[in-house]
């Protein structure tokens, strides 16, 4: 998720269907927070205009399949990003 153009504050929210997932963004001295993480997830800042989350292999599971995931950016609502489905590559047969 980028920051959009011409806004102030640095930082997103993630959202795990529908249900807040953690919020990440820099303070005043550039340093990254992390603010209500869920512990299934890695949060970070790239810079101060691209946050991410990540899904650690470990947690790859069946629960994750099918979810839908957004970010929205901390200061309106009005910017976010698509939905997105999380569809987990499966082994395969030959």
């Amino acid at each position: 998720m980028f920051i959009p153009t011409g806004q102030t504050i640095n930082g997103v929210t993630f959202y795990r269907n529908n249900i807040f997932c953690g919020s990440v963004g820099l303070v005043t001295d550039l340093e990254c927070k992390i603010l209500s993480p869920n512990p299934r997830y890695t949060y970070g800042c790239l810079s101060e205009f691209s946050y991410t989350l990540t899904i650690p292999a470990e947690n790859m599971t069946e629960y994750e399949q099918g979810s839908v995931w957004r970010c929205i950016y901390f200061g309106s609502s009005i910017f976010r990003s698509p939905d997105v489905t999380l569809a987990i590559a499966g082994k395969l047969h030959v």
